[in-house]
C-alpha cells in the first residue's frame, strides 16, 4: 500500500505578554491602571497586573493604593514618583479630588520635578477617608512615556503608616521587535495523513479477503473497511487500482458491467459502504462497480478526520458470481488503495 503526502508545515506561535496590569479605554483616552498593595518597609510588596503602553505618548495613570493598616486622616500624604525617562509629568484634566471613591473631596494633588530627578506626585489629604482600609484609594497621574521600550517603576509611599510600594510599567507593544520581555514561543505540527485497511468487525488490520467457493445460485461477498485520517483542514481523499478481473492462468471471472453483480452471471465488483463525514465518489456512489487497472477515486471528504474512530471507516464489499459454465480454479485480483491530499 503506498501513500503520497504532500506535506508542508504549519506554525503555531503563541506570545506570551508581560503581566504589569490591565488598560482600559474611555473615550479615546487610553487610561492604563497600576494596581498596588502597600507594604511596611520590613516586607516586600506585592505587584499586581500593569498594562503595556505604547512609547512617547501622553498617558492618564490611575494608582491604586492600599495602606497597610489605618486609613488616611488630614494631613497625611501619598507620594509617587515617576523616573525622569518620563519626558512630562502633569496633573491629569480631571485631577484627583476624591480619592476613595464616596464621592466627597478628600484632598488635592500636585506635581514636581524634570527629566533628570523624575516626577514627584504628592497628594496631600484635607478629610480623612471614609471607607475600609482594604479599599484603598486611586489617584489619577499624567506621563509622557519613555521613547524605548521596557519596564519602568513607579514609586508610591504614603505617612500615615510609613509604608511604600512598586510597580511595573510596560512601554512597548506585543508587535513590537524590540520588546525586552516577551517571549515568542512556537511550535510545528506537520500535516499527516494515515490509511489502513481494517477487518469488517474488529480493529485487526487485514491484507486479503476471501469470497469463497462461487457456485452459480449465489453472489458471494466478503468484505473490510478503509480507516482514512488526516489532520489537515483541506481533507483528503482515496483512490483503487487494481492488477485486472479475478484470474486463474488464462481464467477470468470478467468485472461487472452493468451495475449489479447477479447470480448465474460470471462477472466482480465493489460496493461502498461510506463512513461519517466522507463522500463517495461516482460511480462507486452505488450500485456494484468494478475496480479496474485505471486508478480511480473512491472517495473523499473537504475536513479533518481522525482514523482512529470506527465510524469514519468506509466498508468496501467484493461480489462474486459465475455461471454454470465458468472454469474450476483458484481466482485472485489484488487491488491497491492510495491516499491524497485534497488541494
Amino acid at each position: 500500500m503506498r501513500e503520497k503526502l504532500f506535506i508542508p508545515l504549519v506554525v503555531l506561535t503563541f506570545l506570551i505578554s508581560p503581566i504589569v496590569g490591565f488598560v482600559r479605554v474611555e473615550a479615546a483616552q487610553v487610561v492604563a491602571y497600576v494596581d498596588l498593595n502597600a507594604q511596611p518597609a520590613t516586607s516586600p510588596s506585592t505587584i499586581s497586573a500593569a498594562p503595556e503602553v505604547a512609547a512617547s505618548t501622553v498617558q492618564n495613570f490611575y494608582v491604586s493604593y492600599v495602606p497597610s493598616s489605618t486609613q488616611f486622616a488630614s494631613g497625611d500624604s501619598v507620594t509617587i514618583y515617576l523616573p525622569g525617562v518620563f519626558t512630562t509629568g502633569t496633573l491629569c484634566a480631571t485631577p484627583t479630588t476624591d480619592a476613595d471613591g464616596d464621592t466627597t473631596t478628600d484632598g488635592s494633588m500636585a506635581v514636581s520635578g524634570n527629566t533628570t530627578v523624575g516626577w514627584t506626585y504628592t497628594y496631600t489629604f484635607t478629610a480623612a477617608t471614609t471607607l475600609a482600609t482594604s479599599t484603598g484609594v486611586e489617584f489619577c497621574i499624567r506621563a509622557t512615556t519613555p521613547s524605548a521600550n521596557g519596564n519602568y517603576s513607579i514609586a508610591v509611599s504614603d505617612t500615615n503608616d510609613n509604608d511604600f510600594s512598586s510597580a511595573l510599567i510596560y512601554v512597548g507593544t506585543p508587535a513590537a521587535s524590540a520588546n525586552t520581555n516577551d517571549v515568542s514561543v512556537s511550535a510545528t505540527v506537520p500535516y499527516s495523513m494515515s490509511l489502513e485497511i481494517k477487518d469488517p468487525t474488529t480493529t485487526s488490520n487485514v491484507n486479503s479477503c476471501n469470497l469463497g467457493s462461487l457456485n452459480p445460485s449465489a453472489v458471494n461477498t466478503c468484505s473490510y473497511r478503509i480507516a482514512a485520517g488526516t489532520n489537515l483542514t483541506s481533507g483528503m481523499r482515496v483512490t483503487a487500482l487494481s492488477n485486472g478481473p479475478l484470474t486463474s492462468g488464462s481464467n477470468t471471472i470478467p468485472n461487472v458491467s452493468d451495475g449489479s453483480v447477479t447470480a448465474g452471471f460470471s462477472e466482480h465488483g465493489v460496493t461502498l459502504t461510506a463512513g461519517s463525514g466522507w463522500t463517495l465518489t461516482s460511480p462507486f456512489d452505488s450500485g456494484d462497480d468494478p475496480i479496474t487497472t485505471t486508478e480511480s477515486q473512491l472517495f473523499s471528504r473537504t475536513s479533518v478526520v481522525d482514523s482512529s474512530n470506527s465510524s469514519n471507516w468506509t466498508t468496501v464489499t467484493h461480489k462474486a458470481s459465475v455461471s454454470s459454465s465458468a472454469s474450476a480454479g483458484t481466482y485472485t485480483q489484488i487491488v491497491t488503495y492510495r491516499a491524497y491530499a485534497m488541494p
